[in-house]
């Protein structure tokens, strides 16, 4: 009897099929986690952004225009990832209200945005809540999946839906 010395092609399949299957497992993980890396650095430099806003509002009793009012090193525009992000202030005249936020101008994601607003439409959560929304049609970048594909899924189910428009769909983050 001879002795066998290896493996059959058979497994050597086998083999080879569980371990595409892990490393697709694992890809897929891995993009979400570096997609949730981009979000919390976004959500940290919205929230110096708006922490700014309020201090220039106390020292000149205006809210800021600009992104170049505010006393931050960051750009109107800047880029992460190879993604370009684009700063927002809504600072309607004779309104005493805020809004900043971080669009995402391309890439996979291109249309969605982070805001924070001093006051805002949306009754069912607190005022100066982080939001993020997925814009679908109007004014181009925009985002082209589905909406609340984005929002729920980066944040594992723990945004809470709050508007939703045929443009946007809006998300109030935990």
């Amino acid at each position: 009897m001879k002795n066998k010395l290896g493996f059959t092609l058979i497994e050597l399949l086998v083999v080879v099929l569980i371990i595409g299957i892990l490393a697709a497992i694992a890809l897929a993980q891995y993009r979400k986690s570096i997609e949730k890396a981009k979000v919390a650095k976004i959500l940290t430099i919205l929230q110096n952004l708006y922490q700014s806003a309020k201090v220039y509002q106390v020292a000149t009793g205006n809210w800021p225009s600009s992104v170049g009012d505010l006393d931050v090193d960051i750009p109107a525009v800047f880029e992460q990832g190879g993604e370009e992000f684009h700063v927002w202030i809504d600072n309607a005249p004779n309104v005493n209200t805020l809004g900043i936020g971080v669009k995402r101008h391309n890439g996979k994601f291109a249309g969605t945005s982070f805001g924070k607003y001093l006051d805002h439409s949306y009754k069912t959560i607190p005022k100066e809540t982080f939001l993020c929304m997925e814009r679908r049609k109007g004014n181009a970048p925009l985002f082209s999946g589905d909406l609340g594909n984005y929002c729920s899924k980066i944040l594992n189910g723990k945004a809470v839906h709050v508007a939703d428009s045929a443009q946007t769909a809006v998300w109030a983050l935990p």
